[in-house]
């Protein structure tokens, strides 16, 4: 029974981080939860200030979209007027690098020279080349630029750049609450604009408690943020039921700053497979200082492996998605009692 349970909890775990719709009313059981429900008083993650007047999604071209290689560019894009740093930055995707730096250059801001960039980034995720530019003292914002091979009639024999992600990064005080704040920012502005988010926060090289860890050190924000209530372990002490054990987000955060390894990621995206873009964020410290990346990349101005088309591609995508539902929908029936007992506790 004990192993019963660890697995349909492990399950639980599983399906709080399902991709579902943003403020969406989910039933178990005789029982209806909305999940996904944005914090009402948070305001968004700050906007640089440094981005284009045209969206590069909305730039037509004629090396990219319907019959050409790249016959999915750029991508569905949900129209919103929730302005967030993770929703400005994206409009630089699709341009060309030539561009940025005219923009750039007529904004004034000093361009990071290569081993520039390395020295602040010191070998972390955070970029170690490339274009970089400086925007205040303490945030940045750099390009990801690639030159797309199958842009001419000839495959792999172009070599058209653009940019294909853009990530701002900022230097951040390494204090609990400033921390918390920007993580449940993150999360927040994924529930306003998008399908879903999560964050999750474990430090790099720390090996994770163990589910039933009374002192955990890490946790995972999915589907329902709560900052007064925390996250939960699973306690089986004194019987076979499990029991939660509800924790604090600032305990964790707090101990784990001490560390080195201190690290963070998150997600947010779309259940459209069509979707424009990926949106990401990268907590690291390097060195002595603790950064924030939030990251916008595309989806489709991308060179496959040679032999693969997007077509090919895309039809992979919508097989193994609809695999994925049908298995979901197994696991939500299976459950429907188990799920109504986990929800209820996590709404209590």
């Amino acid at each position: 029974m004990t192993n019963y349970f660890r697995i349909t909890l492990t399950l639980l775990c599983i399906l709080m981080l399902t991709n579902v719709s943003a403020q969406k009313k989910v039933t178990y059981g005789k029982s209806t939860f909305t999940v996904y429900q944005p914090l009402p008083d948070l305001a968004p993650t700050p906007v640089c200030g440094f981005a284009p007047e045209v969206p590069g999604y909305a730039l037509k071209s004629k090396l990219y979209g319907p019959g050409t290689y790249y016959c999915y560019a750029p991508g569905n894009v949900v129209k919103t007027n929730y302005k967030c740093i993770l929703t400005e930055i994206r409009d630089w995707v699709a341009y060309r690098p030539e561009t940025v730096k005219e923009l750039a250059a007529k904004k004034g801001l000093k361009q990071l020279s290569e081993k520039e960039i390395k020295k602040m980034c010191n070998k972390t995720r955070l970029p170690n080349g490339g274009l970089m530019y400086q925007l205040t003292e303490n945030s940045w914002i750099w390009f990801y630029i690639i030159g797309m091979k199958n842009c001419g009639p000839k495959a792999w024999a172009s070599n058209e750049e653009h940019v294909l992600g853009v990530s701002y990064i900022e230097k951040v005080p390494q204090e609990t609450g400033v921390v918390l704040d920007r993580l449940y920012r993150f999360w927040n502005d994924g529930v306003k604009f998008a399908d879903y988010a999560t964050v999750t926060q474990s430090n790099f090289k720390t090996q994770p408690s163990a589910p039933a860890d009374k002192n955990p050190n890490y946790f995972t924000i999915g589907d329902v943020l709560n900052p007064k209530k925390g996250f939960y372990t699973l306690s089986f002490d004194g019987g076979v039921a499990p029991t939660y054990l509800w924790h604090p987000y600032e305990k964790v955060v707090e101990e784990n700053l001490k560390k080195a390894d201190f690290d963070a990621s998150g997600t947010v995206g779309f259940d459209d497979l069509l979707t424009a873009f990926e949106y990401q964020l990268d907590v690291v410290k390097a060195g002595k200082e603790l950064y924030f990346s939030y990251s916008v990349n595309s989806r489709f101005l991308l060179d496959l492996v040679p032999g693969v088309t997007w077509q090919r591609e895309m039809a992979q995508r919508r097989e193994s998605e609809a695999s994925r539902k049908v298995e979901m929908q197994k696991l939500y029936k299976a459950n429907g009692a188990a799920l109504e007992k986990f929800y209820k506790e996590i709404f209590k």
